[in-house]
């Protein structure tokens, strides 16, 4: 089955492409996943960095110096931190599934399998793309008086449908990692879902709290 016969089965039908992932894990097609993820990103915190200028109390405008850094930092960032993600996120489901008794490799099984399960956030990286080019932009203050004013910027419609729908694809994710899991590390159907509901239950958690809810 080829790289892009494997993308297509994990889209179309994922619990006979886990199989052939689990059978034939090849960690290079994950690392193309996770980096067309990881460019997304990057590409996300681009534009957001074009459409949010902070101002600092006393400050009219902020130092070309930090204005720049903090362009960099918002490519560089998401970046590194999609593969990051990648192997925290892995590294936290191989050892849940091996404490239920999983017999399966962090290396490549593993790795490859949550690279593969990436590709529904792919999706909700191209969303979420489009959603924040229509994003206004805006000016933020931040002052002694109102130190949590960034907060304000997560209010924008766009940016609010940007982060349910990423939390969508995280469900979507959750079922490809669920056969992975089962194929890799052989659990029954109860504690797949228990492992695999683990990302989903932390995208929902950083949702609300990013909310402002709590």
């Amino acid at each position: 089955m080829s790289f892009v016969e494997r993308v297509m089965g994990t889209v179309k039908d994922p619990k006979s492409a886990m199989k052939s992932v689990a059978g034939q894990p090849l960690i290079e097609e994950a690392v193309v996943i996770v980096g067309v993820y990881a460019v997304l990103s990057a590409i996300s915190g681009f534009l957001m960095a074009g459409k949010i200028i902070y101002v600092f109390e006393e400050m009219e405008v902020m130092p070309s110096s930090i204005e720049s850094i903090a362009r960099v930092s918002s490519v560089v960032f998401p970046l590194i931190g999609a593969f990051v993600m990648w192997v925290v996120i892995t590294g936290i489901l191989h050892l849940v599934s091996l404490a239920f008794g999983g017999e399966g490799k962090f290396f490549p099984q593993m790795m490859t399998v949550v690279g593969f399960a990436m590709i529904p956030l792919i999706f909700g990286g191209i969303v979420g793309i489009v959603l924040i080019s229509m994003v206004e932009p805006m000016t933020v203050t931040i002052s002694a008086a109102n130190p949590w004013a960034a907060r304000d910027v997560i209010e924008s419609p766009y940016l609010v449908a940007s982060s349910i729908f990423g939390v969508l694809m995280q469900f979507w994710a959750a079922v490809i990692i669920f056969f992975g899991v089962r194929s890799v590390h052989r659990l029954s159907s109860g504690k797949s879902v228990v492992v695999a509901g683990i990302p989903v239950v932390i995208a929902v958690i950083s949702l609300v709290l990013g909310s402002g809810i709590f």
